[in-house]
């Protein structure tokens, strides 16, 4: 009982050290959800020793980046060292690595500014008050890694991948292209609204907000998905009528030499049926 007082003092309490323990800890989580959401967007397999390495080696350079480069120039190193480690292992293009690490960015801040949100209509506090306490900064990140990881399961589930906008007629791709412009605008425009005037909205709008929120991103992301899904449709049907054209063509063809093989038959049947050519009538019998 006093150990579980005293672990609970220490989560209850500020403790710099502790929270930059813990930051460092899910700083390893949030690397290892940013490597497999990064290679499900990018439709790539990559072997487990490359993606290990890919890991280890990218959490070590930005851990150190950390506390060797000051804020906010440190991040912008990191999102460097990402794509260049990308294209080193992974041999990635730079303009699908950088769609895909500002997707993940986006989901990232997406989630944090939900949370800190929720906290607010929790404790009637900013989160900002709460960074500094240990017990809530570990329930701040469980829910921002949580909601990640569960996108990472909802992209690989529904195969997700920044290939849905390729091979689309060019209606289909500035619908989508519209779509998500006028998301991100919506989103940030509501995430900005919700984070500075919180004090000023009632509990009930931010919390209607978020529920706005989410229900939008998943339905687009869902429209999106389905719409790639009848392109693909129409262009199996558009190859398969192409190959009943040729199966048709090609069974034309049969019926015509089969037409003329059997005018050939008949001549040679006449021909063997003459007294002179009996013995040829008699070894086609045998074969025929």
């Amino acid at each position: 009982m006093n150990t579980l007082q005293m672990i609970m003092n220490i989560l209850m309490n500020p403790n710099a050290e502790l929270i930059n323990i813990i930051t460092l800890i899910f700083f390893l989580v949030e690397v290892f959800i940013y490597v497999n959401i990064f290679t499900v967007l990018l439709n790539i397999h990559p072997s487990k020793k490359i993606k290990y390495s890919y890991t280890v080696l990218l959490f070590v350079v930005a851990s150190i980046a950390k506390y060797i480069i000051p804020v906010p120039y440190n991040t912008i190193f990191n999102i460097l060292v990402f794509i260049l480690l990308s294209l080193i292992f992974f041999k990635t293009k730079l303009l699908d690595t950088c769609i895909a690490l500002g997707i993940f960015f986006s989901l990232t801040a997406l989630f944090e500014m939900i949370s800190s949100q929720i906290y607010t209509l929790i404790f009637n506090k900013p989160y900002a008050e709460f960074a500094s306490y240990p017990l809530y900064s570990i329930i701040f990140l469980l829910i921002v890694y949580t909601c990640l990881f569960i996108m990472l399961q909802f992209f690989k589930h529904f195969k997700v991948n920044i290939t849905l906008l390729t091979n689309l007629n060019k209606k289909d791709s500035i619908s989508i292209l519209s779509t998500v412009i006028l998301g991100f605008i919506t989103v940030f425009l509501q995430l900005y609204i919700t984070a500075f005037y919180n004090n000023i909205l009632p509990s009930f709008i931010i919390l209607l907000s978020i529920i706005c929120l989410l229900a939008y991103f998943f339905v687009s992301l869902f429209n999106i998905i389905k719409t790639k899904q009848l392109e693909i449709a129409n262009r199996d049907i558009n190859n398969l009528q192409l190959y009943n054209n040729t199966l048709k063509i090609m069974y034309d063809n049969i019926r015509a030499f089969k037409h003329d093989f059997n005018n050939i038959m008949n001549g040679i049947g006449r021909i063997c049926n003459s007294k002179r050519y009996g013995w040829i009538n008699q070894i086609l019998q045998i074969f025929i």
